[in-house]
């Protein structure tokens, strides 16, 4: 599940508004063989009283969809390696260029210049 939670996770919080969680992602594992439900749920009221009695009426919007890891080993170094090889950008000087430049809906080019 830490691959899961470093996707997913934007920053660390001790509380949560619960008037203001309209969406909710969630992932579900029961057991180290069984495979991880993923559901996405919304509420559109949520008020105190519900919440209090943990009655908070969710219904499914997205995808659901359920997953299993299929290796749970490492790659050999040689080959682990050369999956996290960054690409060289080629042209560097080209794409320095092109920097700071767009073109508007009537096909101009512009650009900015920053002093």
């Amino acid at each position: 599940m830490n691959l899961l939670t470093d996707f997913f996770r934007i920053q660390d919080m001790e509380e949560a508004n619960i008037s203001l969680m309209r969406r909710v992602m969630v992932f579900t594992c029961k057991g180290e063989t069984e495979p991880i439900q993923f559901n996405h749920l919304e509420c559109r009221e949520i008020s105190e009283a519900l919440a209090k009695k943990n009655a908070i009426p969710f219904h499914e919007i997205g995808p659901s969809f359920s997953m299993r890891l299929r290796r749970d080993k490492i790659a050999a170094h040689d080959l682990y390696k050369e999956a996290c090889r960054k690409p060289l950008i080629r042209n560097a000087e080209k794409k320095k260029a092109q920097k700071n430049k767009f073109t508007n809906e009537l096909g101009e080019t512009k650009a900015k210049v920053y002093v």
